[in-house]
C-alpha cells in the first residue's frame, strides 16, 4: 500500500513582506509635479518606437507605423540588392562559385526578400493610453501582411513633492516618490 507524502503547497495569498509598502501621504499644502515617464533606446537598430497618449489620434498613430513599415521593408529590399550588386561586381567569378554565393545567402536568409531584417516598430502607452495600443494592435491584426504581439508591463514614475514656496526650485529640496504605472507595448512587423 502506497503511502502519501504530504505535498508542499504555494500560497497565492500575497505576504505582507511581498506587498509593495504604500506611499505616506503627502504633507498639507503641498503639491504633486509629475516628471515625463522615462523612454529607452531601442534594443536594436531596426526597431523604431512610437509613444502614445490617450489623447492622440488614431488615424496619426496608424499612418506613423505604416509608414515606418514601409522604409524598414524598403531597407532591407536595399540590402538584399546589396548583395546582388556584389555579386555581380566578380565579373571574374565562376557560375559555380556565383551559384555557391547565391546559395550560402539565401541559407542565411531563409530565402524571400529578407522580410526577417525588415525590423518592427514598437507602439508604447502607459495609464489610460493601454486602451489606444490595444486599438491599434487591432486594427494592425487585421492587416493580412502584418505580425502583432502584445507585451505588457510596468514603467517606474518619478514625481516630485512641492511645498508651497519651494515651487520656484525644480527638484531642490522637494522630495522624490516613484509610482508604478502598468504599460503595454505592441510590436508590430511584416510577415
Amino acid at each position: 500500500m502506497a503511502t502519501e507524502q504530504p505535498s508542499e503547497t504555494v500560497s497565492q495569498v500575497p505576504t505582507e513582506a511581498s506587498k509593495p509598502a504604500k506611499l505616506p501621504p503627502i504633507p498639507k499644502g503641498a503639491t504633486i509635479r509629475r516628471r515625463p515617464i522615462p523612454t529607452r533606446t531601442p534594443s536594436t537598430r531596426a526597431s523604431r518606437r512610437i509613444y502614445i497618449t490617450p489623447k492622440t489620434p488614431f488615424r496619426s498613430v496608424t499612418a506613423r507605423v505604416r509608414k515606418q513599415l514601409d522604409k524598414n521593408l524598403r531597407e532591407a529590399s536595399a540590402s538584399n540588392k546589396a548583395f546582388t550588386n556584389r555579386l555581380a561586381s566578380n565579373k571574374n567569378a565562376s557560375l559555380d562559385e556565383r551559384v555557391r554565393a547565391i546559395q550560402r545567402h539565401s541559407a542565411s536568409k531563409d530565402g524571400g526578400i529578407g522580410l526577417e531584417d525588415a525590423g518592427e516598430v514598437v507602439v508604447l502607452g502607459t495609464g489610460r493610453a493601454i486602451q489606444k495600443v490595444v486599438e491599434v494592435a487591432m486594427f494592425f491584426q487585421k492587416q493580412q501582411d502584418c505580425i502583432v504581439r502584445l507585451k505588457t508591463g510596468s514603467v517606474g514614475a518619478v514625481d516630485d513633492v512641492v511645498v508651497e514656496g519651494e515651487e520656484e526650485e525644480w527638484g531642490g529640496e522637494g522630495e522624490e516618490r516613484t509610482r508604478m504605472m502598468s504599460s503595454l507595448e505592441a510590436s508590430i512587423k511584416l510577415k
